[in-house]
């Protein structure tokens, strides 16, 4: 089983604890292709300034990367990365339960 990065994910899950950046996530998973910050507005009870802080603080996460274009900024899910660090902190879980 691969060892875990305690501060690492506790930053994940810190970053995903917040409802407005949760909501962010949950919508960017429907997406094919990257979103800007007023595409996402939709998902949150924040305006798109909001929306721009949310994602900057999940861009310093890793679990959004970011494209730039001119002045507009794209983002998309990191949907390996996320899918990885919560499925190592799931697989962990269930190891504790099956050596009960």
């Amino acid at each position: 089983m691969k060892p875990i990065n305690i501060d690492n994910l506790a930053s994940l899950l810190k970053a995903l604890g917040e409802v407005n950046r949760l909501s962010l996530v949950c919508q960017l998973c429907d997406c094919d292709t990257p979103q800007n910050a007023t595409c996402l507005c939709s998902c949150c009870s924040v305006d798109a300034s909001g929306v721009s802080r949310h994602l900057k603080v999940l861009t310093q996460e890793g679990v959004v990367s970011v494209e730039k274009d001119g002045r507009e900024r794209n983002y998309s899910l990191n949907r390996a990365y996320v899918a990885q660090q919560l499925r190592n902190l799931a697989d962990r879980i269930e190891s504790i339960q099956e050596a009960s």
